[in-house]
């Protein structure tokens, strides 16, 4: 593949990412009925509402913590070509954490909030990662997907638990973050959708064996399930109501990411994926956030509406294009030690 095809497939999966994550924002943890109820169909950026806990500190086209850590896990990658150590990852989040003020507020999941207090307390963070299960590793990995290649799921299961293990140290966290992130990389090198899925699966065993067991269920037999009935649900509203009431919407990492890879299998498109995400009700900008990377980076930068890309860069203060040069060039020169 060449470097400007590489170069729009991961701008695709950064922009997307940015999309799911900042279309999520109005409806984040409220009920899909009261989603409904304030706002009927979500079909454009929008405020968080001032009695939404969670969305009230985003404004429209915004993104959340979820691309935030993204963003800073990115940064120290490029910075040290490999992943660094977990103190420099925990330095680098707890910074962007007091920035925002977020251990006051309502920012962080549980389970990041907890772990990331004990790290700048000198507290040990490992009774929290044993037992870290909601969507915190997940939510933030996609720019591994754009770093690592998409044929050794050993490797990415590895890296993705190193850079994890600052927060989550459970296996499902481990496994659904990696298929997450195998299923950017499988997008980034043009695999098709069922590629994709067999390199997903493949990653989520690889992961599985690196955290601490958990009784969690088993995302991929939740995403196997999905795959089998999606042909069924032709009806996108269907579809979007049996994601939320069969595999779940929360924020634990068994629900949320069960639900981004169906919804990404399903929608394939990144804006009628946002959209999708938006309107489900549950954990709508992490679910957004991941299943729309994916999509972006299957598609390419080139397939946005370039309107909607002038608004999410002019609004974060962003360049998806420059962003993936960077990311191109350290492909080659990221490294894990011991691997």
């Amino acid at each position: 593949m060449s470097d400007k095809n590489l170069c729009n497939r991961i701008a695709g999966a950064i922009a997307g990412m940015v999309l799911g994550d900042a279309f999520g924002v109005p409806g984040e943890l409220w009920p899909r009925a009261k989603v409904r109820e304030r706002f009927g169909t979500i079909d454009t950026f929008l405020d968080g509402p001032e009695d939404n806990i969670v969305a009230c500190y985003f404004k429209a086209g915004h993104y959340t913590d979820d691309s935030a850590q993204a963003f800073v896990v990115l940064q120290a990658l490029l910075d040290y070509k490999t992943v660094p150590p977990v103190r420099v990852l925990a330095d680098r989040l707890i910074e962007w954490v007091k920035s925002m003020n977020g251990f006051e507020i309502n920012l962080l999941g549980p389970s990041s909030k907890t772990s990331l207090l004990a790290h700048s307390e000198g507290r040990d963070p490992s009774p929290q990662l044993k037992t870290a299960l909601t969507n915190g590793a997940a939510m933030r990995i996609a720019p591994v997907g754009c770093i690592v290649g998409a044929d050794d799921p050993e490797f990415l299961a590895e890296t993705v638990a190193r850079i994890s293990v600052v927060t989550h140290g459970t296996d499902v966290a481990l496994a659904g973050a990696s298929m997450v992130a195998q299923a950017v990389a499988s997008a980034v090198a043009g695999k098709s959708w069922d590629e994709m899925a067999a390199d997903a699966l493949r990653a989520h065993d690889c992961a599985l064996a690196k955290g601490e067991p958990t009784w969690a269920a088993s995302i991929a037999r939740r995403f196997e399930l999905a795959l089998r009935e999606m042909p069924k649900l032709t009806d996108e509203e269907t579809f979007s109501r049996w994601v939320y009431d069969i595999l779940g919407t929360g924020t634990m990492t068994s629900e949320s990411v069960s639900a981004a890879l169906a919804i990404a299998w399903y929608c394939r498109e990144p804006m009628r994926c946002a959209k999708l995400c938006a309107n489900l009700g549950g954990d709508t900008d992490t679910i957004g956030a991941m299943a729309t990377a994916i999509c972006g980076a299957a598609v390419g930068l080139d397939a946005f509406d370039p309107e909607t890309v002038r608004y999410l860069e002019e609004t974060n203060g962003l360049d998806f294009r420059a962003m993936a040069e960077r990311i191109v060039a350290l492909r080659s020169e990221f490294r894990l030690g011991g691997v």
